[in-house]
């Protein structure tokens, strides 16, 4: 049976680590990103329709939180 391998002090295992750091790096710089598929006009409009609605959903909410609707403003 083989016997197993010595760990290496500290200081080396620090310096592989910066190593392989470097070549991960390289990797990334030349890996071709995917095009994205443009978007319509349709789908534009219609994630800003959506973004409106549920920010004032959570605004709503939100204002339903810090006073109960049931209550109301006597000014």
């Amino acid at each position: 049976m083989a016997r197993k391998k010595r760990k290496p002090p500290v200081g080396k295992r620090v310096k592989s680590r910066v190593a392989t750091r470097k070549s991960a790096r390289r990797v990334a710089k030349t890996r071709r990103l995917r095009k994205r598929r443009p978007r319509s006009l349709g789908s534009k409009v219609k994630g800003a329709y959506r973004t409106v609605v549920d920010t004032i959903k959570g605004t709503d909410q939100l204002r339903n939180k810090m006073e109960l609707p049931a209550t109301s403003e006597t000014e």
